[in-house]
């Protein structure tokens, strides 16, 4: 029997069904279709939904080993103000979601080192923060600002009793030993990072936050100390000096 004589037929048979036998036949037949078409408009708004409402960043923190405590809103709320960004149109991220442990082989380790490698490259990361430990690895590969070539002689003098230094000849070393391929090179890393005095050639790179009183309501560190740096490639270095003045709470 031709195809069209039998469409016709198994039509001319639905006619005679009742409105549950319709229903089921749709159901068997064509629910399939249904739940694709669904999860295709379902993506399709998602994706229209994100690219309408995406903002960039207007500044990005990227927190080690840290959690954000309710205070946080209203830590970033302040901060946009001070700066004056329109969180309407752009985006403070202060991102708690990063781990680095000690142990090499921590599974976790690779995605938190991956994400930071591809944000710092792109220019997003503006500054980091974290303990001695997670700093260091970033510290000594070149990756933060010399803070004497940020910060205005006034706030430097204000500052330095807060200083993260790193030992230039130590970071020097760090760099010819990953040239000639040394993987059992351990670096030791200064114990008093806070004190140059035992240091060659040191060289302020951050800064001492976690008596900062904002810090302290806004965010929980997995260890005592808390550093801040500023991120070698960060452009918009107005708005760092801004977060620095606001979690020191020092005046313009």
């Amino acid at each position: 029997m031709p195809v069209m004589d039998e469409f016709r037929e198994e039509r001319e048979a639905m006619k005679q069904k009742s409105f549950k036998e319709k229903l089921q036949y749709f159901v068997d037949y064509y629910k399939w279709h249904v739940i694709g078409g669904v999860l295709l408009a379902a993506f399709a708004i998602s994706l229209i939904h994100s690219v309408v409402t995406h903002k960039d960043f207007a500044f990005y923190c990227a927190f080690l080993n840290a959690y954000q405590t309710p205070a946080a809103d209203t830590f970033r709320e302040d901060f946009a103000a001070r700066a004056g960004i329109d969180l309407e149109k752009y985006e403070v991220m202060l991102d708690t979601d990063l781990y680095l442990s000690d142990d090499a082989y921590d599974q976790n380790n690779a995605g938190t080192i991956e994400r930071l490698m591809v944000y710092i490259a792109a220019g997003d990361i503006n500054v980091m923060a974290g303990d001695v430990n997670s700093m260091n690895r970033y510290a000594y590969n070149g990756t933060f600002m010399d803070l004497r070539q940020l910060l205005p002689e006034e706030l430097q003098t204000i500052l330095e009793p807060y200083y993260y230094y790193i030992d230039a000849s130590l970071a020097d070393e760090i760099a010819r030993q990953q040239e000639i391929g040394n993987i059992d090179y351990t670096p030791q890393y200064p114990a008093e990072p806070s004190d140059p005095a035992g240091m060659e050639d040191p060289v302020p790179v951050g800064l001492y936050i976690q008596d900062c009183p904002r810090i302290q309501e806004s965010f929980i560190f997995q260890e005592n100390n808390a550093i801040m740096c500023v991120v070698a490639n960060a452009e918009d270095t107005n708005t760092v000096l801004e977060y620095i003045r606001f979690i020191f709470d020092l005046d313009r």
